[in-house]
């Protein structure tokens, strides 16, 4: 009986490579939490600890590791000035619309301002041209007139008032005699809304007696005598100004004029 030998071989021993999931450079790596009791470090994913179910802090908390083994809080981070904050936009202060309608307005009330100024500007112009015409040419003729009034007071005053047709603003010469003698004088006596009236006149610093006196009231009626107002009624050098008492000596210089009336005082 014959023996055999088997002879078995062994197959080949091959090596089994298992795939693990390596990092790579672009994944994000989670970050890791200390906990603040035991100190494990672990994914801050959950509330509590992993390892000894302490709650796991927030973020921004700076812990001091004790003598054992606890951790405890040393103080809070403010981490609120890291945070970027939104840049505010300029608020466009007036729409395009609004500075449209502005500008319109601006412009026109310069517009408006220009209209009037020379609307004004043309009726200065007019109105001086007609002055200066009415001046040139004067229509119509005055004759001055006057109702006088002689009030003597108890301290012996006189007073001179009156009525009169002239136009207001005239300045008047009003002359008291005593015969041939200058007594009392009062200028100038201007006339306002047809009537005038002389300050309270002494006679040569004395009272007036109770005599026969007579009154002369003067006007010169040109540029250097009486006042543009009246003027533009009566001529620059008083044309339209007739009568018996218009005396025209020099008509470069205007007419003179003088009204005398005598009167008696009595009680």
């Amino acid at each position: 009986m014959c023996k055999m030998t088997v002879i078995a071989r062994a197959a080949p021993i091959t090596e089994r490579r298992f795939a693990t999931s390596m990092p790579t450079a672009g994944s994000p790596t989670p970050p890791m939490v200390a906990c603040p009791s035991c100190g494990f470090r672990q994914e801050g994913k959950g509330g509590k600890c992993s390892r000894c179910g302490h709650r796991l802090e927030a973020a921004g908390l700076i812990y001091h590791h004790e003598a054992d083994g606890r951790w405890t809080v040393v103080r809070g981070i403010d981490l609120s000035s890291l945070i970027p904050k939104p840049r505010p936009q300029r608020r466009k202060l007036v729409s395009r619309r609004a500075l449209a309608i502005s500008s319109m307005l601006i412009l026109l009330g310069v517009s408006l301002n220009i209209w009037f100024w020379r609307m004004r500007a043309d009726s200065v112009r007019r109105e001086s041209e007609e002055v200066a015409i009415y001046l040139a040419y004067p229509v119509g003729r005055i004759t001055p007139q006057f109702e006088l009034q002689f009030q003597r007071s108890e301290a012996g005053e006189l007073r001179v008032s009156g009525r009169t047709n002239l136009p207001d603003g005239t300045e008047l010469e009003v002359q008291v005699h005593a015969g041939q003698v200058l007594m009392a004088v009062d200028y100038p006596v201007i006339v306002s809304a047809g009537q005038f009236a002389t300050r309270p006149l002494l006679a040569r610093g004395k009272p007036f007696d109770l005599a026969p006196y007579r009154v002369r009231i003067h006007a010169d009626f040109g540029k250097r005598w009486q006042p543009p107002s009246v003027l533009l009624i009566v001529g620059n050098l008083g044309e339209r100004l007739a009568g018996p008492s218009i005396s025209r000596k020099d008509s470069a210089h205007g007419v003179e004029f003088e009204f005398i009336q005598d009167f008696v005082l009595e009680h």
